[in-house]
């Protein structure tokens, strides 16, 4: 359960990213905004979960 919610945390901070970094490229193409954000919210749902499972192995394992 704990991972899930490591995973939910950063997959907010990732999105919050994504969404000031597609507001960035969107004042030189909208077009390229709604891409760049699916791009980067693709990838922060793999890199959350690597993250999350790391985390979780590392200080989570130790206290068990």
């Amino acid at each position: 359960m704990s991972v899930i919610l490591i995973f939910a945390i950063f997959v907010v901070v990732g999105d919050a990213l994504a969404i000031g970094l597609s507001s960035i490229v969107e004042r030189f193409s909208e077009t390229a905004s709604l891409f760049v954000f699916l791009a980067l919210f693709i990838l922060v749902f793999w890199i959350s979960w690597i993250c999350a499972v790391r985390v979780a192995e590392r200080f989570l394992a130790r206290q068990t």
